[in-house]
């Protein structure tokens, strides 16, 4: 146990569970988190009868394609005890998870604006769907895993 301000941080990014660090496995989850989010739907018309899934434009499938490369660094991370290939797959990963979150924020702001006119688009009646949300959620994941050391 570490008595210094901020040795618990130390001492949680030095826990392995079966001898995986903590910081590998947060960037699996956080690359699968990312790759699932891109399946689910991010906007719905007809009250949700036909969904729009990420995997039908561009922006979802580069966000699949970083989930994917996110999951591939992070067994990467997982398998290797090599300290060099745990540090790029750390500092990849930080960066794809920033690219992430602000691809995300900035699609969920896109789709906040088309579906906040619900009176023009009566017949239509577009709704926001869970996705984005998932992917957001995974990129700052995968952020606070290249955070841990």
């Amino acid at each position: 146990m570490a008595t210094v301000a901020g040795g618990a941080e130390a001492t949680i990014a030095r826990r392995r569970v079966r001898g995986v660090s903590l910081a590998a496995m947060l960037a699996l989850s956080g690359g699968v988190t990312v790759v699932v989010g891109t399946w689910l739907p991010w906007m719905s018309y007809f009250a949700g009868l036909v969904p729009l899934r990420g995997l039908i434009g561009l922006n979802g499938r580069l966000l699949l394609a970083a989930g994917t490369l996110a999951v591939v660094l992070g067994g990467a991370a997982t398998w290797s005890g090599k300290p060099r290939v745990l540090q790029i797959a750390r500092r990849a990963n930080g960066l794809i998870g920033l690219g992430v979150a602000a691809a995300a924020v900035w699609l969920l702001i896109g789709v906040h604006q088309l579906t906040r006119v619900h009176m023009s688009n009566a017949m239509l009646v577009p709704r926001a769907g869970i996705g984005l949300v998932v992917v957001l959620i995974g990129g700052c994941v995968l952020a606070a895993a290249a955070a841990l050391r």
